[in-house]
């Protein structure tokens, strides 16, 4: 795509100049070498995706337990975990993968589910919603125009009946999770996935088989509520018993991208742009996301791969529109 990029790059974070209307950005590049750099860009964009730093929530009693205890971004293999026993907390897409690949390589994995979670398989149930591309029709063009173009008043109206659908496909798996206890919700009003991810950028998976593991028992299944505190060799529960572990996955999902602007930018501009991504209540659009912001020369891209396909460009418009003088 001819688009220029550097790697072992880190941004340090930037200043604003409203005299010059540029940024004072620091730059480390190559870190190991410690090679600095200043840069004074006029635009800055933030394409580091919906879900970028770790959140680690804390649990109160968790510091007793002397196993191992990993944040899902920083697992790696279950190789190294085969016939012992493992914790995952969280019924997200990461927890499912992480405990599908423990029972993989022979772990004894549990979840610990802390709030219901929306479970869809992945054919047919997740794809219902991208219908506008399936089949002849219009040009790629037009289709994506029609994506972008529906109001969300009428999205919520049509994803209800989509969520309809895909739980019917779904049945058996449901009602087999619910069986062995897990808790399911299907999205605010019954809207389904996409406007989960639109709204708070997860609380679902796309099954591709640790549904089912968990519906089998081969995946163990608790709640988090039925713990009552965590012991230096694992688990105590309410009722008495003791769960050994020896590693516990905090699959407990991610920060959004205010928390970076803050980082990276200082609270007054954090404060100054305001909340990153989820349904702003006046406009009914994705805030502060492929428009300007209240701070002028900082955009923000994100989404899944669809959207920053067909956003992109009004971002790429609006910078070249500011740059000529047309805004």
């Amino acid at each position: 795509m001819e688009i220029d990029f550097w790697t072992g790059t880190s941004f340090k974070g930037a200043t604003w100049d409203a005299a010059t209307k540029r940024w004072t950005a620091e730059l480390e590049l190559d870190v190991a070498g410690g090679v600095h750099r200043t840069l004074h860009p006029r635009h800055i964009v933030m394409a580091t995706s919906v879900s970028g730093t770790p959140n680690i929530p804390e649990i109160p009693t968790l510091d007793r337990f002397a196993g191992t205890v990993v944040h899902s971004s920083r697992f790696a293999s279950g190789a190294d975990w085969k016939g012992r026993p493992v914790y995952v907390f969280g019924t997200g897409t990461s927890a499912h993968d992480i405990a599908q690949d423990l029972h993989g390589h022979g772990a004894h994995v549990t979840i610990v589910q802390r709030s219901p979670t929306l479970i869809v398989n992945v054919e047919p149930g997740a794809q219902l919603y991208d219908g506008i591309y399936y089949g002849k029709g219009p040009t790629l063009e037009d289709r994506d125009l029609i994506n972008v173009s529906v109001p969300l008043r009428v999205m919520k109206k049509a994803h209800r009946l989509l969520t309809d659908q895909a739980r019917a496909h779904g049945a058996p798996l449901l009602e087999a999770l619910e069986r062995v206890g897990f808790r399911l919700e299907f999205g605010e009003d019954g809207t389904g996935w996409p406007l989960k991810y639109r709204g708070r950028g997860g609380g679902y998976y796309f099954n591709v088989g640790a549904s089912d593991l968990v519906a089998k028992g081969e995946i163990g299944l608790i709640q988090y509520a039925d713990i009552g505190s965590f012991t230096a060799t694992g688990l105590a529960m309410k009722d008495g018993r003791e769960r050994p572990a020896d590693l516990i996955v905090l699959a407990t999902g991610y920060k959004g991208q205010d928390h970076l602007v803050e980082q990276l930018f200082g609270p007054e501009i954090a404060r100054k742009v305001g909340p990153v991504w989820g349904f702003d209540d006046r406009t009914q659009e994705l805030r502060n996301m492929w428009i300007p912001t209240a701070q002028p020369g900082l955009w923000f891209q994100g989404g899944s791969f669809a959207q920053c396909r067909m956003y992109s460009r009004y971002l790429a418009l609006q910078i070249k529109a500011a740059e000529v003088g047309l805004t």
